[in-house]
Order: structure tokens, then sequence, then C-alpha cells
């Protein structure tokens, strides 16, 4: 049965076979036997192995012995192979006297001709019955046909003049010898072993449970832990494991970078309840408490930003549509100029969100940010962002982030869509996404 195979790897086979009789018992079956080349530096050193399937024999079955592939002078002499060769000696034989005969033959012809004598033809013998080999009785080998004699006038023997020119004796016709060739060489199957890895500790299973459970995939919590194992236990030790991975995934979440001071539009997007009104509201009075020009635009919005701002001097430009904000807002060029849009989600009409595209794009938008909540599954995330894809969304807003301790699946989609994490909003307030911070969240 296939389940009971087992694989021993070892120097050589005289190596192996002790602990495959052990371990399998002394009637053990090999079924196939690899060689190949690991270990070294860069492709030197590297150190030979013989790698050898095997398992148990079963009742009434001989054990089979390790079948060597290399074509040496061990294999020619293995007694299959000397089989073959007594078998095809008798063709040999039969060839090299048909050659003799058709020879001697055309001598006999040829001196009759010039004596004047009607040569004999000699009756075929039969020839020696060929053995029967591994392929069962072979016919008799029928003697070789002489060639017909050349037609010619015959003069008596006293006609005959000294200079005569002697008679050509026929060439016999060359018969090529069989000839038994040995077996082509098989190629040295070369099975490249995988990589040697660090041995992954216990404590690495456990981290990338916790990264599952906050809401990343199994195949991203996988690697994420396996370059961790790879490339940073190599410096530290197991105890660290889970420094290490929160470093790897610190590495990978993209956030802010080499902001410019040239004035910015950024417009949030997203469904209703994502938390855009707030995350404007909060932008803006960060800002401005600094005292930074901000400009504020309500899309189609009620009063709500409104109230909020204008307390702290910020004026809200409310239309009812991106031509109407365009002219409101006139030729104003604030440090940032925030849009709150109108909610668009899976319940939008196409037209809807085209129509929104068209509008930032008249406004001049410069970063689009999608409003993802921190609570959303991984499956409604791809769906919202698949839906708004015609918005062009350049960055990822975690909002709500205090009301779940796995934002996994937001964060997951920003890394997918390549998408930078710009702002992390909660009911206290917005920063900045901080990759450290959102990796010590997800792996505590």
């Amino acid at each position: 049965m296939q389940s009971d195979v087992k694989t021993f790897r070892g120097r050589t086979l005289e190596e192996l076979l002790p602990r495959i009789r052990e371990e399998l018992g002394p009637d053990a079956i090999v079924l196939r036997r690899r060689e190949g080349l690991s270990g070294g530096l860069g492709g030197f050193f590297q150190r030979s192995f013989v790698e050898v399937d095997a398992r148990r024999g079963q009742p009434g079955e001989l054990p089979l012995e390790a079948r060597n592939d290399r074509a040496t002078t061990e294999g020619l002499s293995a007694p299959g192979v000397q089989a073959l060769i007594q078998q095809a000696a008798p063709f040999a034989d039969a060839l090299a006297r048909a050659e003799g005969t058709v020879a001697d033959r055309a001598g006999e012809v040829l001196l009759a001709a010039a004596r004047g004598e009607v040569p004999v033809t000699r009756q075929a013998t039969p020839a020696a019955a060929v053995p029967a080999g591994l392929y069962g009785p072979q016919p008799a080998a029928p003697a070789p046909t002489p060639p017909a004699p050349a037609v010619a006038h015959v003069l008596p023997a006293q006609d005959f003049v000294a200079d005569a020119p002697p008679v050509a004796q026929a060439a016999a016709p060359a018969i090529q010898p069989l000839t038994v060739a040995p077996p082509p060489a098989p190629r040295a199957e070369v099975i490249a072993p995988p990589p040697l890895a660090p041995e992954r500790p216990a404590a690495a299973d456990a981290a990338e449970q916790r990264l599952v459970a906050a809401g990343l995939s199994q195949e991203l919590a996988s690697d994420i832990v396996r370059e961790a194992v790879v490339h940073g236990l190599p410096f530290t030790s197991p105890r660290n494991i889970k420094k290490l991975v929160r470093n790897v995934l610190a590495g990978r979440i993209d956030v802010f970078r080499h902001l410019s001071t040239e004035p910015r539009t950024i417009a949030l997007v997203g469904g209703g309840g994502a938390g855009k009104t707030s995350t404007v509201a909060y932008i803006a009075a960060s800002y401005v408490a600094v005292g930074a020009d901000v400009a504020v635009i309500s899309l189609r919005g009620d009063t709500t930003l409104a109230a909020r701002l204008q307390p702290l001097g910020v004026a809200v430009i409310q239309a009812k549509d991106g031509e109407q904000a365009k002219k409101r807002l006139g030729a104003a060029r604030p440090l940032l100029t925030l849009i709150d849009t109108p909610a668009v989600g899976l319940s939008s009409t196409p037209g809807e969100i085209k129509g929104l595209a068209a509008e930032l794009k008249l406004l001049e938008v410069t970063e689009v940010h999608l409003a993802l909540p921190a609570t959303l599954s991984a499956a409604a995330a791809d769906e919202l962002s698949e839906a708004l894809a015609p918005l062009g969304a350049t960055h990822v807003v975690l909002s709500h982030a205090d009301e779940t301790k796995r934002p996994g699946a937001p964060i997951e989609l920003a890394l997918k869509a390549g998408h930078p994490l710009s702002y992390i909003c909660a009911r206290s307030g917005v920063s900045p996404a901080d990759p450290a911070e959102l990796a010590a969240q997800l792996l505590p």
C-alpha cells in the first residue's frame, strides 16, 4: 500500500540498509532509489546523498534489491544483460557463417566457368536451430542465395594464351556482423532538496493563530510568520519571535511618506456610517489648531459638519454638486482642502458612482481616501472596494478604530490594493497611521 512507503536519506545505500531493516523488518521491499547533492555554498562543497523509498514486505513477497541506476561495467555484468547477450549470440554466429559461405561459393562458380563446366548448385543445409530465448523459439536462419553467374563465352582450355588477362574474382558482398549495443546510460536523477530554514519554534505557531484571530487571512499570517522565522530568527533568540513578527507586519503596512508642503485636496469617500464626516472634522480641527489654512466642502450634506467646525473658525462650503463647490471655492488655495462626499456603496448605481468621480475630477482632487470601518469583514471590504473602484481610491482611512481590537480585514485590503493607510479615526480623534501601533494591536 502506498501509505506504508517510507523515505530514508543517507550518505550511501550501505548506510541506509540497516536502518530500513530495523524499521521495516528483514523482508522490507526497496521501491526506488534516488541520488542527489545537498548543502554547500554557492554551488560548491556539496555532498552527495542517497534517498530510498521502502515499505514492509507482504506475505509471500520476495525482498527486492535496490535498483542501481548507474551505467557502469557492473551494470553490464548483471544477469539480465548477460542473458540478452547470450540470446543474441546465435544470430551473430549464423551471419558470420553466411558471410563465409557466400565468399566460397563465388570462387567455385568462377573456377567452373573457366573450365567450361556447369556450376553445381548446392542444396542449402538447414542451419542449426536457434535456441529459444527470451522471445521463444526462433526460425532457422535461411542460407543466403549466391549471386547468379555472369553469362560469358567459355574458351577451351587449349585456346588459352599466355598473355590473356586473368579472370577477376567477384567480390563477395560485405555483411556487417551483428553487434549487441550496451543499454543507454540512464540520466542521473538529481533531486534538489528543499532549502534548509531555521527550526520553527512553537511560539511562531501561536503568533500565526493570533494574527488569524485578529482578522488577517491564513495565507497572509502564515507568510508573515515564515518571513520572521527565516530572516529574523538567525539574529536573535526564539524568545523574541513575537517582536520579529510585529516588525515584519509593520514593515508591510504602507503609510504617508514624503508629504510635500504644496496644497492638498483630499476627498473622503465610503458608505453610509463609514465615518467620513467625523474624519473630515477631526483632520480640519487638527490643522486649524496649529494655524494652518483649511477649507472644507460638504457635497450634498446636511449642516452637521458646519455645526462642528464653525465654532473653530472653519467655514464649511455647502454645495449641491462639484460645479457649485468649485465656483464657491473660487480662487482660494488653502494648504488643505477637505471634501466630505455623499455616501456611496453597494446599493449605489454605477451612474451615481461615476457621477461622483466626475465631480472629484472637476474639483482637482489629489487624494481619494476610502473610509473603511475597522469592524468590516474581509468579504464586505472586498465588495465595497470593488464597487467603488471608479472613484480611484489612493489611500485607506481606518475608521471606528476603537470599536474592535481585530481590524485585520481592512488592513489586509489596503495591503492587497497597494493603498497606504492614511489616518486612524476613533471617537477621541484622528491620528496618522502608525505601522508599529497597528502591528502591536493585531499581535498584542
